[in-house]
């Protein structure tokens, strides 16, 4: 089967969810609209995390400013779930895939190991990683 039907195959379906999945979050500092997000980076990664067996996206979100003078609210960053079942293998896909669809400088992936939080953290050329981390997931308190 070619890449392309494989593809194909995997779109507008979830794998079923494995028992060992673990969330990595990724934190995206851009003003992106959800449908926006969802088309430069939601579903490549979706679509590449499940060709290489690592997972799948599960969610996302829009992390609103406060109301403003008329009303309106800015979206101030915006966020993908990944459901992974190889933490550190999806880690190392996620560094090398990011910057190649474009994420900015300060974006961040987070995780846990051994319970501790952490994240890889993007300053617009490499990552750092393995480093400490005291936000948590707004949802999860992950």
């Amino acid at each position: 089967m070619s890449i392309m039907d494989r593809l194909k195959s995997l779109l507008g379906k979830k794998p079923p969810k494995a028992d060992t999945t673990e969330l990595i979050y990724i934190y995206l500092p851009e003003a992106l609209q959800p449908i926006e997000r969802g088309d430069r980076y939601d579903d490549p990664l979706d679509a590449d995390l499940q060709l290489r067996g690592l997972g799948c996206v599960s969610g996302g979100g829009t992390q609103m400013g406060d109301e403003l003078p008329d009303g309106s609210r800015r979206i101030e960053s915006c966020s993908v779930d990944v459901d992974a079942t190889n933490v550190a293998a999806a880690r190392v896909f996620l560094r090398q895939e990011l910057p190649l669809l474009g994420c900015i400088r300060g974006t961040q992936l987070w995780y846990r190991e051994h319970d501790v939080p952490l994240m890889d953290a993007f300053d617009g050329t490499t990552w750092l990683t393995d480093q400490a981390r005291d936000d948590l997931h707004p949802g999860f308190e992950f």
